[in-house]
Order: C-alpha cells, then sequence, then structure tokens
C-alpha cells in the first residue's frame, strides 16, 4: 500500500492534481541537471526550468497581456489569478506582464499558454536554451538514457 501511495504522490501532480502538495509550499530548487528552457513569441520571452514541483517558468520572464482567440478560458482564469496574487506585474511595455516570482505550473503546456495568451503546445515550443531542442526532444533523449 505504501509504494502505492507513493507513486500517486509521483504521477498525481503530473496531471494536475497536486492533492499531496500544500498550497504553502515555496518552489523547490531546480533538479540537478540545471538544464534552462526558453520561450519566445510576439514579445514575450521566458525561461524556465523543471522541478520537483512541475515546470517553473522564473522570475523576470515576460508574458503577453493581450490574449488570443485560442487562449483557453482555464489559463486565462489562472492568468488572472496570478495578476490578483501578485506574481503577474506590469511589464516594461503596456503589451507584458512580469513574473515577479518563480511561478510553478502542472505542465510545459500550461506554462506556455500562460506566456504566450493562446493555446500553446509546450513540448514543442519550449526549448533548451543552449542547444535549442525541443523540450519533448529533450524529454525522449532522457527516457534512452
Amino acid at each position: 500500500m505504501e509504494f502505492f501511495v507513493e507513486q500517486l504522490t509521483l504521477l498525481l501532480p503530473m496531471v494536475g492534481f497536486d492533492l499531496f502538495r500544500s498550497q504553502l509550499e515555496p518552489v523547490s530548487q531546480a533538479r540537478a541537471d540545471g538544464i534552462v528552457f526558453s520561450f519566445a513569441t510576439a514579445g514575450a520571452s521566458a525561461t524556465a526550468k523543471e522541478t520537483d514541483d512541475g515546470f517553473v517558468v522564473l522570475a523576470g520572464s515576460t508574458a503577453r497581456r493581450a490574449p488570443s482567440e485560442t487562449f483557453p478560458r482555464g489559463y486565462l482564469a489562472l492568468r488572472d489569478q496570478l495578476v490578483a496574487e501578485g506574481k503577474l506585474v506590469e511589464g516594461p511595455s503596456p503589451e507584458l506582464y512580469v513574473f515577479a516570482v518563480d511561478v510553478a505550473f502542472s505542465s510545459p503546456s500550461a506554462a506556455a499558454s500562460i506566456v504566450a495568451a493562446r493555446s500553446a503546445g509546450g513540448p514543442r515550443e519550449w526549448r533548451v536554451k543552449d542547444t535549442g531542442q525541443s523540450y519533448a526532444e529533450w524529454r525522449a533523449s532522457r527516457l534512452d538514457e
């Protein structure tokens, strides 16, 4: 039974169910490999790391303010919540927000959607900063190891 619960605590956050994590926990440190991902679109530019808490967009990254027609309502509500909590603040231009703190997301796609203010395929759009390899390619290569 203990093994089953341990597996649930690992898998459920990956699909967006953070039942076993306190909402007050700070974002944890990046995993040991230290890989930094980047994503830029329509003037917004963000960097992120994968941590035990999820896919974390780093403070100082920017996000588009004006949502496109393809911006999912759920992500629009999440973005509005991040603004209300002071995690996304006024940016250097009227078109952008800035991440005031590191923010953990349940997936690369959720993070990319908030940055781009549109529907986004995070595994395709996030790139390893040093190599340009997509997150999907990077993840597949890690599974092959």
